[in-house]
């Protein structure tokens, strides 16, 4: 079932999209994502009490929480995936981690394991804090994780009712009709956005994919095909920063095609005010080039950010000048 599908206007991501609201500039961004294999249910209180997640995740959440609130930010993505019975080994749990290679990169660097289930503690607590100790589970990695892709489908409908009504059909036509050898689609936890369901991580480049349908689907996993229809429905890139640079990022997209998702490359942002920046890609494409975009907030758009509270949030909606 796609949105337009649907006969209720009451989900916030079918609110949305009646009232325009464009997801360019709002994708994720992070240094490292740790993905980890975990049983449904996930519930609402699954971070703070051991059970569904490790207690190694448990304390690491606690020591990222203290970083932010401390003023060093929050560049850590932890999400689950629900087992699946082709992927899943009984007995074994499987965990990525994914981190950002220094300077311009086309990918997020991958590392996967797959563990006994009463190694998953010890394993997550050393991808972070024990490196010495990921010599001993040398063993279960995943060999050639490097050419596997894999699509991330927000199902949570714990979080969000967008993301099971709209999430789990897609996950489920995905699934069905596009999984390989090496691309696999999981049902994966919240990663925020459920305003712009059904959406998906594509892993491990790092792009985020808005109201994505049936008819997207196709041009999003193949990559091909004109770019421009799918202008509406791509988030960002989790290499650059969201807002400006994502929408810059976009631009460039939008001007090279899908060869674009290819060119390692970074941003930064050269000058930038509260409503408006320059932004400067850097991108190889044999030689290193240079491409300053001029980008805009062009207005606001407020909407409710969930489909369980009627309060509106302001959503900034970007345009190159």
């Amino acid at each position: 079932m796609t949105i337009s599908d649907t006969p209720t206007k009451t989900y916030c991501n079918c609110l949305a999209q009646d009232r325009g609201l464009d997801p360019v500039g709002h994708g994720g961004y992070f240094d490292d994502c740790l993905v980890l294999e975990a049983p449904l249910p996930w519930k609402n209180d699954m971070y703070q009490t051991a059970g569904t997640l490790p207690q190694a995740l448990i304390d690491l959440l606690a020591l990222w929480l203290q970083d932010y609130h401390a003023g060093k930010g929050y560049p850590h993505l932890p999400l689950l995936i629900a087992p699946d019975k082709s992927y899943s080994r009984e007995g074994y749990r499987r965990v990525m981690l994914f981190t950002r290679p220094s300077g311009a990169f086309a990918r997020f660097d991958k590392v996967e394991y797959l563990v006994p289930i009463d190694e998953v503690n010890a394993l997550v607590w050393a991808l972070y804090q024990d490196r010495d100790a990921l010599s001993r589970f040398e063993g279960f990695r995943v060999p050639n994780a490097d050419d596997i892709r894999d699509l991330l489908v927000c199902t949570h409908g714990t979080v969000d009712a967008a993301c099971s009504k709209f999430g789990y059909p897609l996950y489920r036509h995905l699934r069905a009709d596009y999984a390989t050898e090496t691309l696999r689609v999981w049902r994966v936890s919240h990663f925020g956005g459920h305003v712009f369901a059904p959406t998906l991580m594509d892993m491990p480049t790092g792009h985020y994919w808005a109201y994505v349908g049936r008819e997207q689907a196709a041009p999003i996993i193949r990559r091909e095909g004109e770019v421009a229809a799918l202008r509406g429905h791509y988030r960002g890139w989790a290499g650059v920063s969201a807002g400006f640079q994502q929408a810059a990022e976009c631009a460039l997209w939008q001007r090279y095609g899908w060869r674009w998702f290819v060119f390692p490359r970074t941003a930064a942002s050269i000058e930038q005010s509260k409503h408006a920046a320059v932004v400067r890609i850097t991108h190889l494409d044999g030689a290193e080039q240079h491409t300053e975009v001029h980008i805009e907030v062009s207005k606001s758009i407020s909407t409710p950010h969930s489909t369980n509270d009627a309060s509106t949030y302001p959503y900034s909606q970007y345009r190159v000048v």
